[in-house]
């Protein structure tokens, strides 16, 4: 059954905790699938403010890009991505729509095993950001709990509904990463599209740190901001042989495409909708709304180049 919002906020929570959500100077990092960027995401909560009344916790999204400069040689870069608001209340952790300025329950822990939580319903026609628009909703698959620095934390293995297109675990990849409480789902803190078009997704928390929580993934080795060595002179070459370049990144209404042999282009949604197709090399994308693209170059007939891109 779905359980409805109204219920959780009367309810006393089965899971006692001593301290707030997200306290500032917490810190998630989310490892990403190899291949292109970003390398690594970082939420960290910066401070408070109050939002229609509500005392929040400020969260700001970075991701770690690798990119190149003129020269050809490379560096780590710092990219601003977003600023989040939650609030927690009893059992509830509320997040808030920017686009209509309301608060949605992102995370609710006093629920049971087979309940179906909706999240959020899916919005026609979407006039906003994608991550508003979609159907969030799953299935509590299991309910059980852990000890980290003496904090029984409760945690949630869940599924995406079939009609979910916005889930804490992907079915197709496979995952059963549960949610967690004061960390969040171990996928990502405010879930993740059903559907991706290429390498370089989120695939899971390598860490979470406070001042009174330490939690590490089981499966991540490294420091938790370890990046892996930059590209070095020989494939910055090897690029430039085989590849096109595009310009700039972010973007605002055109997007450059460098390269000296004739080229196909199809730029593609988060969603792997196909939107542009052509053979220009300028593309102009004054009709799509803000967000993050997918840009795929045929050169010839045996090289294919896809590009992550960003129109702000």
């Amino acid at each position: 059954m779905i359980k409805k919002v109204l219920i959780f906020l009367f309810l006393v929570p089965a899971f006692v905790s001593g301290q707030n959500w997200a306290p500032v100077g917490a810190k998630w990092y989310y490892d990403h699938d190899y291949g292109l960027p970003p390398y690594l995401t970082v939420i960290e909560s910066v401070g408070d403010t109050v939002l229609m009344n509500k005392s929040c916790r400020v969260l700001v999204n970075n991701e770690i890009d690798e990119l190149m400069k003129p020269d050809g040689s490379y560096y780590w870069d710092t990219i601003y991505i977003s600023r989040n608001y939650i609030y927690s209340s009893n059992d509830t952790v509320y997040h808030y729509n920017e686009f209509d300025s309301t608060f949605y329950p992102l995370y609710l822990l006093n629920i049971n095993t087979d309940d179906t939580i909706l999240i959020r319903d899916q919005t026609i026609p979407c006039t906003q950001n994608e991550y508003f628009c979609s159907r969030f909703e799953y299935v509590v698959d299991s309910v059980s709990s852990m000890s980290v620095q003496g904090n029984n934390l409760k945690m949630i293995y869940n599924s995406a509904t079939a009609s979910s297109n916005w889930m804490f675990n992907r079915p197709f990849e496979g995952d059963a990463l549960p949610i967690v409480d004061k960390i969040g789902s171990l996928k990502y803190f405010f879930g993740v599209a059903r559907m991706f078009v290429l390498e370089g997704e989120i695939k899971c928390l390598r860490c979470y740190v406070d001042s009174l929580i330490s939690y590490k993934s089981a499966n991540w080795t490294n420091d938790c901001n370890y990046l892996r060595p930059l590209h070095g002179p020989a494939s910055v070459q090897d690029d430039k042989d085989k590849d096109s370049g595009v310009y700039p990144n972010p973007f605002n209404s055109f997007i450059n495409i460098s390269n000296d042999t004739p080229i196909e282009y199809e730029l593609f949604d988060s969603y792997g909708r196909l939107l542009i197709k052509g053979k220009d090399k300028v593309v102009n994308t004054s009709a799509i709304k803000e967000g993050i693209y997918i840009l795929k170059i045929q050169v010839g007939k045996s090289v294919l180049k896809t590009f992550k891109i960003t129109k702000q």
